[in-house]
């Protein structure tokens, strides 16, 4: 089984690729998909979205896992972060994949421990559980192994 985790953004938008095969659960990829700010809107969206295809052409998940939108001040930048989740989730359904949407809390909960866990934390634990020479250097990326990694034995 693979499952690719989002966390959906439209300046960087976190992914991480993992396989799971009985109990043991591998890391395939992890990164950022990055948007160039002087583009409009529409672009990075449609620059997000040809992105996405192409990992999952690539890796063909059995699941997307993607953050819930959680947003307090911006709304503004929530509501972009929302039409971003749309496409994606749109792509993935498309390609057949089961979609789950936990919580940022969740996933915190789950992988650190900690609901409230900071982006520290949520680097730490990405390097130490799959045992990377350095932690992910952006958040976003480690982010979305969580969110996987979420998936991976929390809804499957």
């Amino acid at each position: 089984m693979v499952i690719l985790g989002i966390d959906p953004g439209y300046e960087r938008c976190g992914f991480a690729v993992l396989e799971k095969k009985g109990q043991t659960l591998s890391l395939l990829d992890y990164g950022i998909i990055r948007t160039d700010k002087k583009d409009d809107f529409h672009a990075r969206q449609a620059e997000i979205g040809r992105d996405f295809a192409v990992l999952l052409e690539k890796y063909q998940p059995d699941t997307l896992s993607i953050e819930d939108l959680f947003f307090v001040q911006n709304i503004t930048t929530g509501l972009k972060v929302s039409q971003v989740r749309g496409v994606l989730t749109y792509l993935a359904t498309e390609a057949g994949c089961n979609v789950v949407e936990p919580k940022p809390v969740e996933i915190k909960a789950h992988f650190c421990g900690n609901g409230k866990a900071d982006k520290k934390a949520m680097q730490q634990m990405a390097q130490m559980t799959f045992g990377l020479e350095k932690s992910p250097k952006i958040d976003d990326a480690a982010d979305a192994i969580a969110a996987a990694h979420y998936a991976a034995y929390v809804t499957i």
